[in-house]
């Protein structure tokens, strides 16, 4: 007769690790289909009205659980949210006062520049996220709504009254990402949903516990939505089925929950906050938005006398934190190819009273490091050739550029 183990330590469940898990879901159907028949959005438009007579006069019904995604666009036009710009200027004015700050600038053969930017509600989009596409006017610009999670809000109240169902708004809009390529729709707004679903403490399917992962499920439903909806096509509506496990859990069906808010990444966080050639800026105490500077070819335009003729530029901007370099003369040879750094004609005096060979010195090697950041800014390497008088006095130096691009090493 085998022996029962002691209480303390129970018996091993003798069935495979993998007969242990909990029994799979069913199968899940989702569906994702366009609202046709909304009109003309102007400012003033009851939105959940139009809306709500759109589904009903398709046929279409809401049902509990349903999630509805509309695009920002319709949802600004409603509320007003349009401005005027006659000029490219004037547009960049308006990104510019919708700007929390400015992570990359950058310019274009068409003589274009397009700035991505954090806005004032956290997301980062090229142009602040402003359109000027299916405007009433050439000269209209489609703006953010004032506020896409009350907006979310004001829908779902309006939605749920209407057709007495349990429903989730998401207010949508596009961006680009930085490691792929084209465009997607995010949620800008939502209410009536969690825009997060966290895994942490739960299992995966090996059992172990899951520590970081938490899905963005609104992003989700919106991209979901994007593929059937469009403002091109007339169709800025969709509704989205069989995602009701993301709606929040109250017992009021008009609660709004966190919105789209919960989405946005905090800015400490972020360690993409701004592109490398304004990060190399602002730490040599240059401000990547100077219109003295023109800002880098988006589309590899620059050649290497521009690039290396702007970050010489670069290099000789902002305050200097050393004294010595306002000594030296910086010219531009071989076709950008070398960059020569020269005594000024005439005696350099002392910046902070100290002896000048030493200023010169000193500043002499702080420009070098100077070229040396504003041209990695660039994707270009150089090394330097120092050159010394007699004396034994710092008599300049010879960078040379070197033609191969570091992004392709």
């Amino acid at each position: 007769m085998t022996a029962m183990p002691p209480a303390s330590h129970p018996r091993a469940d003798p069935r495979p690790h993998a007969d242990r898990r909990p029994p799979a879901e069913p199968s899940r159907l989702l569906t994702a289909f366009a609202v046709p028949g909304i009109g003309r959005v102007r400012p003033g438009t009851d939105l959940g009205r139009e809306i709500g007579g759109a589904i009903t006069a398709s046929g279409l019904d809401l049902k509990d659980g349903d999630v509805l995604v509309v695009a920002s666009k319709v949802v600004a036009k409603a509320e007003g949210s349009v401005a005027t710009a006659r000029t490219r200027a004037d547009v960049e004015q308006l990104v510019d006062a919708h700007t929390h700050h400015t992570v990359a600038r950058r310019r274009y053969g068409s003589g274009v520049t397009v700035s991505v930017v954090r806005t004032r509600s956290g997301t980062v989009q090229a142009a602040a996220g402003l359109d000027q596409s299916n405007t009433d006017a050439d000269t209209d610009v489609i703006l953010h709504p004032r506020d896409p999670d009350a907006s979310a809000a004001a829908l779902l109240a309006s939605l749920t009254e209407r057709f007495q169902v349990r429903l989730g708004i998401i207010v949508s809009d596009s961006t680009s990402r930085p490691w792929r390529v084209g465009v997607f729709d995010f949620a800008l707004g939502c209410a009536g949903i969690d825009p997060l679903d966290s895994q942490r403490g739960l299992p995966d399917d090996s059992g172990r516990t899951q520590q970081i992962t938490v899905r963005a499920v609104a992003d989700s439903i919106t991209q979901a939505a994007d593929l059937v909806k469009g403002a091109a096509r007339g169709r800025p509506v969709a509704i989205v089925r069989g995602v009701g496990e993301v709606l929040t859990r109250r017992d009021t069906a008009t609660a709004a929950g966190s919105g789209a808010a919960a989405l946005t990444r905090p800015l400490e966080d972020d360690w993409f906050r701004t592109g490398h050639v304004e990060a190399a800026w602002n730490a040599l105490g240059v401000d990547p938005a100077d219109p003295a500077l023109t800002p880098p070819s988006g589309d590899g335009a620059d050649d290497i006398l521009t690039r290396t003729t702007r970050a010489l530029a670069v290099a000789r901007a902002g305050d200097p934190r050393t004294p010595g370099q306002a000594g030296w003369r910086l010219s531009v040879t071989g076709s950008g190819s070398s960059i020569r750094i020269r005594p000024r004609p005439g005696f350099a005096p002392s910046e902070v009273s100290g002896h000048p060979l030493v200023e010169a010195a000193v500043g002499l090697g702080a420009l070098v490091e100077r070229i040396a950041t504003s041209l990695a800014a660039e994707d270009l390497r150089c090394d330097t050739a120092w050159l010394w008088d007699d004396t034994g006095a710092p008599g300049g130096a010879d960078i040379r550029i070197e033609l191969d691009l570091m992004t392709r090493s």
